[in-house]
């Protein structure tokens, strides 16, 4: 739990902040924090992708069934662009059920062929931001279904990074014991 004098200091962080400066840095604060303390620092939060689910926040759906629900995006990164995601709360991937898990992508790849097809793209891009550092800002598990033309102004790429083969057998031998266990 957060003592008083943390939550003075963080007050102390926001103070003389522009409103926008404010919220980027409340954000980079709650996101070091651990649930209860966030509920502690800024109460109970309703996950706005669950109020969609319930039909309690309006939004532009592309599709629906028991379990999934797909929407524009009202950020689009190109026009299309359509979250899908569990209607049941889950904040990373790890934390969905495999049968949903499975669903969830047979339905993305369908929706990846509508969209394609819906608004004339080139490609599309399907992703997961799983968690903070990848890029996740929503407390929801969203996969992004992304349309894409020639000289778009979406990026995703990266500069590849070289790592000799000592090293890649460690990350192998690492990750396939994480797999063992899980089985």
């Amino acid at each position: 739990m957060l003592t008083p004098e943390k939550i003075q200091e963080i007050k102390d962080q926001l103070m003389g902040l522009s409103p926008e400066e404010q919220q980027q840095k409340l954000r980079e604060v709650l996101s070091t924090l651990s649930p209860e303390e966030r509920e502690q620092l800024v109460g109970k939060q309703q996950c706005p992708f669950c109020l969609m689910a319930e039909g309690k926040i309006p939004v532009k759906k592309v599709y629906e069934d028991d379990s999934v629900l797909a929407i524009l995006d009202i950020h689009p990164a190109n026009k299309g662009h359509t979250l899908l995601f569990p209607k049941d709360h889950a904040e990373v991937l790890g934390n969905v059920a495999p049968e949903v898990v499975a669903h969830l992508f047979r339905t993305a790849n369908k929706l990846a062929g509508a969209v394609y097809e819906g608004v004339q793209a080139q490609g599309t891009n399907i992703f997961v931001a799983n968690g903070s550092a990848a890029g996740q800002t929503a407390p929801h598990v969203l996969v992004h279904i992304i349309p894409r033309c020639e000289n778009d102004k979406v990026v995703m790429n990266w500069d590849g990074q070289k790592i000799d083969d000592p090293e890649m057998d460690r990350i192998l031998e690492q990750v396939r014991k994480k797999i063992r266990m899980e089985k």
